[in-house]
């Protein structure tokens, strides 16, 4: 099927810039994300106290903020859960989301996963975030709806 018509529109996604995660003396977690959309950087914080699950939510938490700061109050995404499995000897983060479905009123989960390249569990999880969020934000970022 040629849709031509569509090749010729330009694909612009939300691009993942940095993605970092620091623990404080006291076990705090604190995640930083940076997003880019048409060259404006938005960057989301989120902090937690305690290691390993902790971890992987202030990095989806903080990667929700970033989108957020760039979406406003227009679309909001909810955390539903974050997990890292191991698959065929790779880690695989998994993250479930929530969003409100402007057709029905109720609201519709989405499940975005990416592997952990490297060991980098912030890209991961950030990662994972984008995929879960990208239809939504695809057809969102294109039409404004």
């Amino acid at each position: 099927m040629n849709n031509s018509w569509q090749d010729s529109l330009p694909r612009e996604r939300v691009r993942l810039v940095e993605a970092q995660l620091s623990h404080a003396a006291d076990t705090r977690a604190q995640a930083e994300i940076a997003l880019e959309w048409r060259a404006v950087e938005y960057r989301g914080k989120a902090a937690a106290v305690g290691h390993g699950a902790v971890d992987l939510r202030v990095c989806a938490e903080a990667t929700l903020d970033a989108l957020h700061r760039l979406l406003g109050a227009r679309v909001s995404f909810r955390l539903v859960g974050v997990k890292a499995v191991r698959a065929f000897d790779d880690l695989v983060a998994i993250v479930a989301l929530s969003v409100l479905d402007p057709e029905t009123g109720g609201h519709r989960r989405l499940v975005g996963t990416a592997p952990t390249d490297d060991g980098s569990l912030p890209h991961g999880v950030a990662r994972a975030v984008l995929n879960a969020t990208n239809r939504v934000l695809g057809n969102f970022l294109a039409t404004g709806e």
